[in-house]
């Protein structure tokens, strides 16, 4: 049991809305996973030893990494500082099972409530990969899960993470460990906005309605496409040349899929998640949670032009229309941010339990919610040492009342770009999930017009 001290402050507004989660069971943890190729042989103990010494630096860098929450059943939750930390309970070692993939196990850490009591909201999972009898090459393959509350982190805060256990790795020194001291210190603005701000809502494709976990289990469903380096700077230099984000590609190929894989859909909502640290100007390297969300609307007439295209030229036209179309409605929504920013409905919101339970049984409010992290940039260091990093993903749980899938993206620099997507099972068909990951896969080839439609 890890020891706990003195209240550090009460939760934000919007932090509540991820304890009203934890309470109602509809929401566990967002994950960003490291793959590394270490190029020495490590047995468990070595390792234990190597991420005890991490740890006990990502801790003093870190404060998020130090607090618990109690009274998340009352209206007035609260952070309390942990004063030490037992490593049974953020470093867990294991090897995957022969025959089991990484996403199977991102899927199974995705559905495991927090013991918030006392308990810090992270954990380190370090996963090996099997060596085959055959393979005589020196070095392991680890997959490294940092698996954390929203409540401390946004997706970015993964990455600042990452980053800083890298450096760690890197200079890790053999420490103690026993115990560790720790230092001292989307869905809110449809309901509440005005509808001449908002507008009335129209008919939507958005997989199932909202239900019970009774009904519907929380049980996540994990995804991953993989696009190697090549194809994502072929990605990147499609992109550019027609004034484009890789983000707003990504927007357009999801529309794209979507009309052909859903014919009688009317219309699709995509929300795009978007840091608020530029406002703030809080550091990229800093664990915080400052995002908002962006949604744009893809009404029928969008749909039909993919829907009525009859060969490769006319669906890349539509696509990069699509792009273009997405990428100045970013534009104008970070232009005027922090203004008319709809994150500032949250003082209406008095009750953040409540505001989840009256959307069971209602539809969902967005097709899909898509985050894109980025590039993962490595040091210097990093590209001549002993912790080589290969491949990065970003993912997050089944959503019982959010979209009907999530997409979620990082890229290594210089390395390839993992795509997951993520949904809670039975609210969307597999076979629309699949059409999604082979959409992805072809997308390089499509905007080369070497894939047919």
């Amino acid at each position: 049991m890890s020891a706990t001290s003195e209240v550090l402050r009460p939760l934000g507004m919007f932090e509540k809305l991820y304890t009203a989660r934890q309470v109602l069971g509809i929401y566990n943890s967002v994950i960003v996973t490291a793959t590394y190729t270490v190029r020495s042989k490590l047995e468990d103990a070595s390792l234990c030893s190597i991420f005890c010494a991490a740890i006990s630096g990502l801790l003093h860098q870190h404060p998020s990494l130090s607090c618990h929450f109690e009274g998340e059943d009352t209206f007035e939750p609260k952070f309390r500082r942990i004063t030490t930390i037992e490593v049974k309970d953020v470093l867990q070692i294991s090897d995957l099972e022969k025959g089991e993939s990484l996403a199977q196990k991102i899927q199974f850490l995705h559905d495991q409530p927090w013991s918030v009591n006392r308990k810090p909201l992270w954990k380190l999972v370090v996963m090996r990969e099997p060596r085959v009898a055959s393979d005589t090459s020196i070095g392991s393959t680890l997959h490294i899960a940092f698996v954390y509350h929203h409540v401390i982190g946004d997706g970015l805060s993964g990455a600042a993470f990452h980053t800083s256990l890298l450096r760690e790795l890197e200079n890790t020194e053999q420490r103690s460990q026993d115990m560790k001291e720790a230092p001292k210190s989307k869905q809110v603005v449809q309901e509440y906005a005005p509808r001449w701000l908002v507008g009335a809502p129209s008919p939507l494709w958005a997989g199932l309605p909202v239900q019970t976990l009774e009904k519907c289990p929380f049980r996540s469903r994990v995804r991953t496409v993989t696009l190697q380096a090549e194809r994502v700077e072929s990605l990147l230099k499609e992109s550019r040349r027609h004034s484009v984000t890789l983000t707003s590609v990504l927007t357009a190929a999801l529309v794209s899929i979507l009309a052909d894989a859903l014919p009688e859909a009317p219309r699709f909502l995509g929300w795009t998640a978007y840091t608020l640290r530029r406002v703030t100007g809080t550091s990229m390297k800093d664990m915080v949670n400052q995002t908002s969300t962006f949604q744009t609307s893809y009404p029928a007439d969008f749909l039909d032009r993919f829907r009525k295209a009859s060969n490769a030229v006319e669906r890349v036209e539509n696509l990069w229309n699509t792009a273009g179309y997405f990428h100045a409605q970013m534009q104008d929504e970070l232009a005027r941010c922090p203004r008319d920013n709809l994150v500032g409905l949250l003082p209406y919101v008095s009750d953040h339990v409540k505001f989840y339970q009256k959307k069971i049984g209602k539809a969902r409010e967005a097709t899909w919610e898509l985050s894109n992290l980025g590039v993962f940039k490595k040091t210097p260091k990093s590209l001549l040492g002993n912790w080589i990093l290969e491949e990065m993903t970003f993912t997050q749980g089944a959503q019982p009342v959010g979209p009907a899938f999530t997409v979620n993206c990082v890229s290594v620099q210089g390395g390839p770009l993992t795509i997951a997507i993520t949904w809670q099972d039975s609210v969307v068909h597999e076979d629309i999930i699949d059409t999604l990951a082979h959409g992805f896969v072809d997308l390089p080839r499509l905007l080369k017009h070497e894939c047919p439609i």
